[in-house]
């Protein structure tokens, strides 16, 4: 039964019986995984209540090739992200980083880069007053991770390339822009201006630690994130519980 010792957040925690949980986590060396921890609801010397959310965490399992579950066995505090729990804006983006990555990430696959966007998120929630565009650039660098980036160079029906300024089409279901010529197709589900698309590139090709990111046209970035939250949650097959939160309790307030 091989043993692993790696750093990892938790995404997610079911209580099983009386005394343990089921823990899903994000580890930076084996991707997602699954595993039980025993008596973790009353252990204070293993687990410590360390089985929680914005916590980055060493932890101890045990993998059992026979079972699909791992085996948790202790935890360690590494870093606790405490500015997040402190502002409830911050809370709310910071539930949608974790369910945004642990739908898109399958148990099982490699999720070095998951795992350091993350980290990287949760770090500019902690350190920055403002939560600026994050959740917007979080989403784009998700889908370019998944493979799934909106196509936002040219228009999806005709190919031709959009022209540098104007407001375009966006079609969820085709997968990017529409330019004005193909609107009367009738795939539109959005709408979004160049100076949102100018983004893009500039928010892949950066580290979310970029100072760059603080500096942004906030309305461009809310249009933006309303796109790139309704790509991802097309392509996840349901509408992510956390955006639709989110949206709710600041987008509609124009917060």
């Amino acid at each position: 039964m091989p043993r692993c010792l790696e750093p990892a957040f938790v995404l997610r925690k079911w209580d099983v019986g009386e005394s343990d949980q089921v823990v899903s986590l994000l580890t930076r060396g084996r991707g997602r995984v699954k595993g039980v921890a025993r008596g973790a609801k009353n252990s204070k010397k293993r687990f410590g209540g360390l089985l929680s959310p914005f916590l980055l965490i060493n932890v101890e399992y045990f993998e059992n090739r026979s079972r699909d579950l791992v085996r948790i066995e202790n935890s360690a505090l590494l870093h606790y992200f405490s500015g997040i729990r402190e502002d409830l804006r911050k809370l709310v983006i910071g539930c949608g980083l974790i369910e945004i990555t642990e739908r898109a990430l399958p148990e099982g696959d490699d999720g070095e880069a998951f795992f350091d966007l993350l980290l990287e998120g949760f770090t500019w929630l902690e350190e920055q007053q403002d939560a600026g565009p994050l959740l917007a650039v979080f989403v784009l660098k998700v889908l370019a991770l998944i493979g799934i980036q909106p196509q936002v160079g040219s228009c999806v029906h005709c190919r031709r390339r959009l022209g540098p300024t104007g407001v375009f089409g966006f079609s969820v279901p085709q997968g990017g822009v529409v330019c004005g010529s193909c609107v009367q197709r009738g795939t539109v589900t959005h709408q979004i201006s160049s100076r949102s698309l100018s983004l893009f590139p500039t928010w892949l090709s950066s580290p979310l630690a970029a100072s760059g990111f603080r500096d942004f046209p906030r309305q461009a970035a809310q249009e933006a994130e309303r796109v790139l939250s309704a790509f991802l949650s097309y392509h996840m097959g349901r509408e992510l519980r956390s955006l639709h939160v989110f949206r709710k309790l600041f987008a509609e307030a124009g917060s």
